[in-house]
């Protein structure tokens, strides 16, 4: 994804637009992506009011979403505010041509008005999902997520769920290590899945509960070669086995075993990406024991088996005297 287009709106978010802008619109050569052209698109105004910040001038009319590879439709003040029939007509050009058409927030009802959610999983920011069902009866509205991806359509809960949506398009079309290292200048987590709740029901008392929760993840993080399983994770936390599966589930809105599952995913990931170690030598490397067993595990997570994914994403980089080292 080279050229990405933004759909610029009457009452376009501020933060959204901003979100956008610093995934795309900065130099991130030096973190292994880009340099990108964004075009900020409008239907036929030349400035776009952002409250409170002023105008917000567009780059192109909606003519510049032709020929885009990304196309972002970033939430606005008014959800419900009717979308142009030039910009509905344009993003399904869009979407025809190929472009991988993505939402943030309330972003959904501009696709919605596309018709672009017709038969797709969809989401917003929970506070508008009733609205969204209005909109998209033919959408499959998945109210407890972060972001959905059905391939070519798009879309995210919330203000910070764009972000991981942001996140996680890059991820997918750049590789694990790139998504980490952006989301490491970006200062905030490198892989939040899209299945995780939007927001949790019964926030946690002040307690030395969610800190050790936190520690408890970081020493896992440390030993996933180790083949440690939940009880280990249990263990350390020094909680009892109900009490740990509530609060951690509470805490990041999936159980410690899909956790688990994730960031071993994720690290054999990285492994592929940045050394030449065999397969059945990142399995073991990443917890996941065989390479029969990290192939099932990345078609479910990727999408594509460990041969496929090391040959799009491995940096040319990657080191080669790692095939000989042995596992710890």
């Amino acid at each position: 994804m080279r050229t990405i287009g933004v759909l610029l709106l009457p009452g376009t978010r501020v933060f959204d637009l901003a979100v956008l802008g610093e995934v795309w619109g900065q130099d991130r050569t030096d973190s292994g992506i880009g340099p990108f052209t964004v075009r900020l698109c409008s239907p036929g105004r030349v400035r776009t009011p952002l409250s409170p910040f002023g105008d917000v001038a567009a780059t192109h009319g909606l003519a510049g979403l032709g020929g885009c590879d990304l196309v972002l439709a970033p939430g606005r003040d008014d959800p419900g505010a009717p979308v142009p029939p030039a910009a509905v007509a344009a993003l399904r050009r869009a979407h025809r041509a190929g472009a991988t058409v993505a939402a943030l927030c309330s972003g959904a009802f501009t696709l919605a008005a596309a018709g672009l959610l017709d038969g797709r999983p969809a989401t917003t920011h929970w506070r508008d999902l009733d609205t969204l069902a209005r909109a998209a009866p033919r959408a499959d509205l998945q109210r407890d997520v972060l972001y959905t991806d059905d391939g070519g359509v798009l879309t995210s809960a919330g203000v910070v769920g764009g972000l991981d949506l942001c996140l996680h398009l890059v991820r997918r079309d750049h590789g694990a290590d790139v998504a980490a290292a952006l989301a490491r200048r970006l200062v905030m987590p490198s892989a939040r899945e899209g299945g995780q709740r939007q927001y949790v029901d019964h926030p946690l008392p002040p307690s030395a509960a969610q800190p050790g929760l936190a520690s408890t993840m970081d020493w896992a993080l440390a030993r996933l070669a180790a083949g440690i399983g939940v009880e280990d994770l249990v263990g350390h936390a020094r909680m009892s086995e109900r009490t740990f599966h509530r609060e951690f589930a509470a805490a990041t809105g999936v159980t410690p075993g899909r956790w688990l599952r994730v960031q071993r995913v994720r690290y054999a990931q990285r492994l592929l990406e940045t050394t030449s170690l065999p397969v059945d030598r990142v399995a073991e490397r990443s917890g996941l024991g065989t390479a029969a067993n990290l192939r099932r595990r990345m078609r479910a997570e990727v999408g594509v088996g460990p041969d496929s994914y090391r040959r799009t994403f491995r940096s040319a980089g990657a080191t080669v005297e790692a095939c000989t080292s042995t596992s710890s």
